[in-house]
């Protein structure tokens, strides 16, 4: 019993299951089988029994047909009734001969069968011989015919007789297997009791060794759960996945204990850290914002400068409309920089102080500069950083269109190409050198003191890049005396 126990300890789960079922479908295939094997055989047994009958009566029906078309002959001389007589005689000798094989083990049913077959010849002879002198003499002709009628009485006779000796054949035999019947149906229940039993006692015995200690780990669980992590190993003898599992909670339960204690030393540590990482984001954000708010700043008083001899040579032809207009855009770009201290904007609002200084750049260059602004509907309230547009439109009329003595063009199209939106600024101007653009995409791009305000194209595209993580791609595109173009790609959110 004891290494009974030892292996069952060591069994897995998933065998003692296989072996529990293998048992359970052992036995009912068993009593299956057993079943199935006697009911088969009592099958056959009723089926020989069946054929016995229908034999002797396919022999009875084939008698009776047969006499039924020698007597339609003799009323009505019809030459098919007699082909029927003549042609039913072999069918006649065959079911006897099926009768005879089935049915002559019987003593008493081998008499009844062996008085037909003589009964029948009598009566076949008896037959032609009525029909021989059917057209002969009528007296010998009667004779004949009555002898035929009463042998076909006797055959009727025997056939009875042979019928009731079948049926008593069958009554026994239908005695003799219900008792049988009855034997498998006590072995059958007895079976199934059997199992069940089985299947309760194992069941109860295997849910008992598989529950409890789960039971007993979730009891500890939820001690655990609850903070109580105090308490003695929980042992079992399983060698299962139970074992497994129980020794994986102890183990678990030593690791929190130990975890939890190292916690308890490394929490100031931790606070610390927390407290020194908000520290330098708190920096890293206000560094951000005073390099926004430095750049925003630059703007030199050259553009003032120039802006106000155009507005006095202008003054000089014209009263009042044109340098009342020339003052409110100068007031309005004055007002923009000074008076607005977001870092980012509504590209509308980028476009409209544009529009502005455009106005004066207008006056001041006449029929030598053209401006021309494209720009989607749907893109007017994303927001990019303040002055991102106008120091790179200053910056073309500056170093690009000025230089040229005929002028030139500037455009600015902005629209959504491939879910990202695309800011290109195209001048008409002198172009700028290879190696300058390298140096402006890399960051060392030097602008003189006395040109545009202040807020070069690497300042502009170090803003985006700091705003959007370095999202954006900026890329220039310029041929010498042809012009130049900017093209900017940023996300199709609607921050930058």
């Amino acid at each position: 019993m004891k290494i009974i126990t030892k292996i069952w300890y060591r069994l897995s789960i998933k065998r003692k299951l296989m072996l529990f079922f293998s048992l359970i479908i052992i036995c009912i295939s068993i009593l299956n089988l057993y079943t199935l094997i006697n009911s088969f055989n009592y099958m056959k047994i009723y089926e020989h029994d069946l054929l016995k009958n229908t034999v002797i009566h396919n022999l009875q029906i084939a008698i009776i047909e047969n006499n039924t078309s020698f007597e339609n002959y003799i009323m009505y001389s019809d030459n098919n009734s007699l082909s029927q007589f003549t042609n039913g005689i072999p069918e006649i000798w065959l079911n006897w001969n099926k009768v005879y094989e089935t049915s002559a083990a019987n003593r008493e049913a081998y008499y009844e069968i062996s008085a037909i077959r003589y009964a029948f010849i009598a009566y076949i002879e008896s037959a032609n011989k009525t029909l021989e002198q059917q057209n002969i003499s009528e007296s010998a002709f009667i004779d004949h015919l009555l002898k035929t009628r009463r042998i076909n009485g006797y055959l009727e006779q025997y056939f009875k007789d042979l019928v009731q000796i079948r049926l008593e054949e069958g009554s026994q035999l239908h005695s003799v297997q219900i008792d049988k019947v009855k034997v498998i149906r006590r072995i059958s229940i007895l079976g199934i009791i059997l199992i069940s039993v089985l299947f309760l006692f194992f069941g109860t015995f295997f849910s008992g060794s598989v529950t409890k200690p789960i039971r007993e780990l979730a009891a500890r669980s939820l001690k655990m759960a609850d903070g109580n992590l105090k308490g003695s190993p929980f042992n079992v003898p399983y060698k299962d996945e139970i074992g497994v599992l129980t020794n994986s909670f102890n183990k678990m339960s030593t690791n929190i204990r130990n975890m939890i204690k190292s916690l308890e030393d490394k929490v100031i540590i931790e606070q610390k850290l927390h407290e020194d990482e908000v520290k330098l984001i708190e920096m890293n954000r206000s560094l951000q914002e005073a390099q926004f708010l430095s750049l925003q700043s630059q703007i030199r008083p050259h553009f003032l400068f120039n802006t106000l001899n155009v507005i006095s040579r202008t003054s000089m032809f014209e009263k009042a409309p044109k340098t009342i207009k020339l003052i409110e855009s100068l007031s309005n770009i004055f007002r923009y920089s000074l008076n607005n201290q977001k870092l980012i904007v509504p590209l509308c609002d980028e476009i409209n102080i544009l529009n502005e200084y455009m106005h004066i750049q207008k006056i001041r260059y006449g029929d030598r500069l053209t401006f021309e602004v494209h720009c989607a509907t749907d893109l007017l309230n994303i927001n990019i950083p303040i002055f991102t547009l106008q120091p790179l439109i200053e910056n073309a009329i500056e170093h690009g269109i000025e230089p040229k003595e005929k002028g030139g063009t500037i455009s600015l199209t902005i629209e959504r190409v491939d879910q990202k939106i695309r800011i290109e600024i195209a001048d008409t101007g002198v172009g700028i050198s290879q190696e300058m653009i390298k140096k402006i995409l890399s960051g060392d791009e030097q602008t003189p003191s006395d040109k545009t305000t202040g807020i070069g194209i690497s300042n502009v595209k170090r803003r985006l890049n700091i705003i959007s993580d370095g999202n954006i791609t900026f890329d220039i595109q310029s041929i010498p005396d042809d012009g130049t173009t900017i093209i900017i790609t940023i996300p199709g959110e609607e921050h930058v």
